[in-house]
């Protein structure tokens, strides 16, 4: 069966809720819960231009509290027959996902070729871990026409990036409190392994990882600031993502509106004065490991000794994987971030129309060469990751 009728396949078993014996090939997949703690998450007022109809106030605003948040599901894939094993994949999504059938064919490559349980874990605020009427397209395309008729130079508006284009637009900060809480949450995860809490890993079994787009950066990040040692051994594939933020370029109708991106990367530019303005956010970015790792990772000249040293140390267990033709993510800027790490760094341009979003895209004619570009990405990411 091909990828195409893979995807579709896993898609619709998916959709149906099935827990076992869903796939042609017998794996299974199970569901878990997870609890994340609750964090200081201060919540200034809108700047007075975010473009937020009254219909939605109080829903797009809304950030400590959100229950979708705090307690959501995650998913487990496993082979046929799975004991506990030894070692675990955490395959980390991208930016403003809603729905995980895109990558159910990722995680089945992954566990057919590791033998392994690919655990599918959510970053805060995406997935399952945010209200439904985000995802709801008839009040976010209301939302979308809303953004359009307020801000006439809006591009790249759509149903698809409304709720998170309306939520960075008035708070960019957003975009940090929310990694930082999936790092603690993955801390979290990663410990609950190490007692052996997951009946399908074995106490203190090995995480990798194989993490696309903003999951790449959050994985990068988590290896880098891992001054509790829980991922000393832990390989990384990173897959179209894995830059510096300000190298990244977030406008597409499935991420991020121009309103949004803008606001996002003056964050960027000015997050030292964001620190000193808001003493909070200082002390969640200068007094951990994994605030200074993320702060490193935001643009060139920020602890720039530390972010090398850091990627030198994790380098030599990482393997970049980009696609020549994403401009979300650079493959040049993610070649200059991992340069003089040790980092195995590859670029590819399979010979079909795609982009950052659609990867190995669904409706397209090419669908031989389609096969054989889902092929390349993980029969490499499996050679790496089975090291």
């Amino acid at each position: 069966m091909n990828y195409v009728d893979t995807y579709r396949r896993l898609a619709e078993a998916f959709q149906e809720g099935r827990a076992t014996g869903c796939m042609d090939t017998g794996l299974v997949l199970h569901q878990r819960r997870f609890h994340s703690e609750e964090m200081e998450e201060p919540t200034p007022p809108p700047s007075e231009d975010a473009p937020e109809p009254e219909s939605l106030k109080g829903l797009l605003d809304r950030d400590a509290g959100v229950e979708e948040n705090l307690d959501f599901p995650y998913r487990i894939l496993t082979p046929p027959g799975c004991e506990r094993s030894t070692r675990g994949v955490l395959l980390l999504h991208g930016l403003n996902e809603r729905r995980w059938e895109k990558y159910l064919p990722w995680a089945k490559a992954l566990v057919e070729g590791l033998g392994v349980p690919v655990i599918l874990f959510p970053v805060a605020f995406h997935m399952d871990r945010s209200p439904a009427l985000w995802a709801d397209p008839r009040p976010m395309r209301q939302l979308s026409r809303e953004r359009m008729r307020r801000i006439p130079e809006l591009e790249a508006s759509s149903f698809a990036n409304a709720a998170l284009s309306t939520r960075l637009h008035a708070r960019p900060d957003r975009f940090l409190w929310s990694g930082l809480r999936t790092l603690r949450d993955l801390s979290r995860f990663s410990d609950s392994i190490r007692r052996g809490d997951e009946p399908l890993l074995a106490p203190g079994a090995r995480l990798d990882f194989f993490a696309y787009s903003i999951g790449a950066f959050l994985a990068e990040i988590l290896l880098m600031a891992d001054d509790g040692g829980r991922f000393t051994e832990s390989r990384l594939v990173t897959f179209c993502g894995g830059c510096l933020l300000a190298e990244t370029a977030p406008l597409a109708r499935e991420i991020l509106d121009s309103a949004a991106a803008r606001s996002l990367h003056r964050l960027f530019a000015e997050l030292e004065s964001e620190k000193q303005r808001r003493p909070e956010l200082g002390r969640l970015l200068s007094d951990n490991a994994e605030g200074r790792a993320f702060e490193s990772m935001v643009i060139s000249d920020r602890h720039r000794s530390e972010r090398e040293a850091a990627l030198r140390r994790i380098g030599p267990r990482v393997n970049a994987i980009s696609l020549r033709g994403d401009r979300v993510m650079p493959a040049l800027a993610v070649a200059e971030t991992l340069a003089g790490s040790g980092a195995r760094v590859e670029i590819l341009d399979p010979p079909y129309a795609y982009d950052h979003a659609n990867p190995f895209p669904v409706q397209s004619t090419a669908e031989t060469e389609v096969e054989r570009g889902f092929e390349v990405v993980f029969e490499r990411a499996v050679s790496w990751l089975g090291a």
